[in-house]
């Protein structure tokens, strides 16, 4: 009786063990563009930003290997919008992945916010999007990645 009810146990922990290996998510991705990918898959970043009264965006997109843009805009109205270098598309697409990954695990909503953003990643059909106050990045990274972003309007490619 004792031997039957070990194999039994036995049997039954590993199956849970099995379907719990099942049931696990994959992985999370690294980074938003693997290093060292072959074609860069079409895609879209979108950061919207307010400030003081004023309502801004700032959008990457990728439409196909050889095609990255980057486009300013205050207020709806466009203020840039010019082609990229791909070496640089994928270099602040993945500061801006890490950004976002990095206030979801850490930063929790708050009620009042006189600084939102909205940062909309778009990749492979699947969109996500993290939402936030720019007071709450008390390292200011997102302000810096924004920066760095509109400098790529006034660099060569």
């Amino acid at each position: 009786m004792i031997k039957s009810q070990w194999l039994s146990n036995s049997i039954l922990c590993l199956s849970v063990a099995m379907l719990a290996a099942c049931a696990t998510k994959p992985a999370k991705e690294e980074s938003f563009i693997p290093p060292g990918i072959q074609v860069v898959p079409e895609n879209k970043i979108s950061i919207n930003y307010s400030l003081r009264h004023n309502a801004y965006l700032f959008q990457l997109q990728s439409l196909n290997d050889a095609d990255f843009s980057a486009k300013s805009a205050v207020n709806e109205k466009v203020i840039e919008n010019r082609k990229i270098a791909r070496d640089k598309y994928i270099s602040i697409a993945n500061r801006i992945y890490d950004f976002a990954e990095s206030y979801k695990k850490t930063k929790a909503g708050s009620e009042e916010c006189k600084s939102p953003f909205n940062i909309r990643m778009e990749k492979n059909g699947q969109v996500s999007e993290v939402q936030g106050c720019r007071s709450n990045d008390e390292s200011g990274e997102l302000g810096k990645i924004i920066r760095e972003g509109e400098i790529l309007f006034y660099t060569e490619q």
